[in-house]
């Protein structure tokens, strides 16, 4: 409790320093928050197309139906989930079919603000439209896991179904408690795990007696079975090993090459009227990645691409003293390393920047133009500890890109506490 005390008297006397790591140069989750900057308290993502007409309706108009913005509102919409397609499985695991993947995969974003300010620090209203898609190739390790899965998935819904059966066949006068229905099929029980699952029947056994275990601590109705019953199913899925967080978290994170892509832009109305607006700039996202298999299912390598488009009239027009150029290229790699206790991600990344200004006019009286260009690095190394459950110390060390808007030191030396129920808190030294 001692060194908790210290770090939260540390971080009160600490100095912020922003710097631009890779994940922020990767695809976002919500293009259209990404590009305004923000982070809403809420991102709405309604299921169906008549939840969207909802929410757009509820947010953007007022009680006489006049068009408004919300403040700090960010909303995402995936239109090929608003329906049952009625997909099998295996055509959802497995759809390389690029067309199939870069639709199923599209989602739209929309987020908004009143709190763009400008150089004069005036607050203005802005809203970003954005868009983003993502492809997955998996690899030999990939399907096996998945064809692991799936067997289990299968081996459990086999026995469960077949005992629901035998508990549903057995007479209620006969059988007054859980004891009676348990020991009436017990026997049953061991034969299908044998059968199905491939084990030996001292194997089967010591399954059985697991299930049995549990079983026993579910409330017993003989009029009403239901709740035993479910609780039974509950329990033969646990003693299978059928582990369905770890098959979602897997999807999250399947081994193979994935490749994001986004885009999104950017509208200032600085005036705060509707009748007229500003596009300050876009942006373009691709994120290739791979997650190893086998003995280095521990890393994943991250490639990072962005391209952003600035409008300089824009700029020059409400952030006089910005120096920004027309087109900005960033790109990096990542090389990440989890393991259980600990993880290490290491990444370098470039930002080329150039745009073409008047440089006077030839014989004819046509513009001449000349290029500048700008040329800059970052390279960032990240250790992570997980103290408990709940808490992780993670410390980056490194240099960091220089800052568009400010001048300071991009020397990055950075602590961290990561509470599970929260954001990181920071501590930095310069």
């Amino acid at each position: 409790m001692k060194y908790l005390v210290l770090i939260f008297a540390l971080l009160s006397t600490s100095a912020m320093l922003g710097q631009e790591s890779n994940n922020l140069l990767t695809t976002p989750n919500s293009p259209a928050s990404a590009i305004l900057g923000l982070q809403p308290t809420e991102v709405l993502k309604p299921k169906s197309f008549r939840a969207l007409e909802a929410a757009l309706y509820s947010n953007f108009t007022d009680e006489n139906g006049s068009l408004v913005s919300p403040d700090n509102f960010g909303l995402e919409f995936t239109p090929y989930w608003a329906k049952d397609h009625h997909l099998s499985l295996d055509d959802y695991l497995y759809s390389n079919s690029v067309d199939n993947q870069l639709y199923r995969n599209s989602s739209f974003s929309l987020a908004s603000t009143h709190k763009f300010l400008l150089q004069d620090s005036t607050a203005t209203k802005a809203i970003a439209i954005g868009y983003r898609t993502s492809l997955f190739f998996g690899n030999k390790q990939d399907k096996a896991i998945l064809e692991g899965y799936k067997t289990a998935l299968a081996n459990t819904q086999q026995i469960g179904s077949f005992m629901v059966a035998k508990f549903l066949a057995l007479d209620p006068t006969t059988h007054r408690n859980s004891d009676d229905y348990i020991n009436a099929v017990k026997e049953d029980l061991i034969k299908r795990i044998v059968e199905v699952a491939k084990v030996p029947r001292d194997k089967a056994e010591q399954i059985t007696e697991k299930i049995i275990i549990e079983s026993r601590k579910q409330p017993f109705d003989s009029n009403n079975l239901d709740v035993f019953i479910d609780g039974f199913s509950k329990a033969v899925d646990k003693a299978v090993a059928l582990d369905f967080d770890g098959f979602k978290e897997y999807l999250l994170k399947r081994q193979g090459f994935n490749f994001d892509f986004a885009t999104a832009v950017f509208i200032n109305f600085p005036d705060n009227k509707f009748s007229f607006s500003e596009v300050p700039k876009y942006s373009l996202w691709l994120t290739p990645s791979y997650n190893f298999s086998k003995k280095l299912d521990f890393l994943k390598v991250t490639a990072s691409l962005r391209y952003e488009h600035y409008y300089t009239g824009y700029f020059q027009k409400y952030f006089p003293s910005a120096n920004v150029f027309d087109n900005n290229f960033d790109y990096g790699m990542t090389l990440t390393a989890n393991f259980k206790k600990f993880s290490f991600d290491f990444e370098i990344s470039g930002r080329s920047s150039n745009s073409l200004i008047p440089s006077g006019t030839d014989g004819s009286g046509n513009t001449l133009y000349r290029k500048v260009s700008s040329n800059d690095s970052q390279y960032i190394g990240t250790f992570s500890y997980r103290l408990t459950d709940q808490i992780a110390l993670s410390y980056q060390l490194g240099s960091a890109f220089k800052p568009t808007f400010i001048t300071t030191d991009t020397l990055i030396s950075l602590l961290s506490v990561n509470f599970g129920f929260g954001d990181p808190v920071k501590m930095y030294k310069k």
